[in-house]
């Protein structure tokens, strides 16, 4: 994670010592906690953003919705504080680096892949459990700590689901939250509901570019990549990386696909699916049923069962 030293500066009893993160919504500093005595990392509006009321209530939404996540591979809120008209928020510090910065080198292996996926996949299924919806989920928004845990960053973009709330547009107005090559096809045509399925296609996006070492989609320009999004099926796995396993390359294609229905419907489900290639349990290698027949022991138990269910039939 790039870092830029800055000057001198406190909010309250935190010590801002160097920025260690930027996006639109929010600049992040690794900080230290001069009360506790400990690191913190401090996210702050952008200055252009200070005096905007909009940001400000999206900035406190962030807070609310990360005060009702409690998961190791979800960043930990420790406060929501403001000092003046600055509002900012205190979270915990991991030493580490983006997923973004670890895919510039290569590749990654699969059982690499498989140890962050489920890390990722689990952190998700707490926040579905929650009704939340990332809807930003991206390799620059997720860290990898040195000793290997993974952390989904940044709930700025993240939507509470509620029951009713059936579409994601103002006014008729449809407005695409997120970082395009990462977004859903169902956020880009809104014809039809945004659900947490659409974070698990966000999820497919980056297992495919932790397993090519590319996103699926590499259009340049924005209208050739939403037709892509919509409408195009990305380059098998395999064909790019063959030391890809033809399990992992299902599984990425399943929550890739473009149709939410045929998509994995839950992040328990890829979860399940992912454990189970760990565990060295191939997806399609699963026994077929042992015909009655083939069983003799069972096929024993029935007749039995049939005569006396007869026999008490004819008392």
């Amino acid at each position: 994670m790039a870092s830029h030293p800055v000057p001198v500066r406190t909010l309250g009893h935190y010590r801002l010592i160097e920025r260690i993160g930027e996006g639109g919504m929010g600049v992040v500093y690794r900080a230290f906690d001069e009360r506790l005595q400990r690191e913190t990392a401090v996210k702050l509006l952008p200055p252009s953003l200070v005096r905007d009321e909009s940001a400000r209530r999206r900035f406190r939404k962030e807070a609310l919705t990360l005060a009702r996540l409690n998961h190791p591979n979800i960043e930990t809120l420790h406060g929501f504080e403001a000092e003046g008209e600055v509002d900012f928020l205190v979270m915990e510090y991991v030493p580490g680096v983006t997923l973004t910065t670890k895919l510039v080198r290569s590749a990654m292996c699969e059982s690499e892949i498989l140890d962050c996926a489920i890390q990722l996949v689990s952190a998700l299924e707490e926040a579905h459990r929650q009704s939340v919806v990332h809807r930003d989920l991206k390799p620059s928004n997720i860290l990898i700590s040195h000793n290997g845990q993974l952390k989904i960053l940044d709930f700025g973009l993240a939507r509470l689901l509620v029951a009713g709330d059936n579409n994601d547009t103002d006014s008729g107005t449809l407005t695409i939250s997120g970082t395009l090559p990462y977004v859903s096809p169902e956020q880009l045509s809104g014809s039809q509901h945004m659900d947490c399925r659409s974070d698990l296609y966000s999820c497919g996006v980056i297992l495919y570019e932790m397993a090519t070492g590319r996103r699926p989609h590499h259009e340049t320009s924005v209208a050739a990549l939403l037709n892509a999004i919509l409408h195009c099926e990305p380059a098998p796995v395999r064909l790019l990386n063959p030391e890809i396993s033809p399990d992992l390359e299902a599984i990425i294609r399943k929550a890739m696909d473009i149709d939410p229905a045929l998509r994995y419907q839950s992040a328990r489900e890829l979860k399940v699916d992912l454990q189970r290639l760990v565990s060295g349990r191939a997806l399609e290698s699963w026994p077929a049923p042992v015909p009655v027949t083939a069983r003799p022991w069972l096929a024993t138990l029935l007749v039995s069962w049939l005569r006396l269910d007869r026999e008490s039939d004819r008392r």
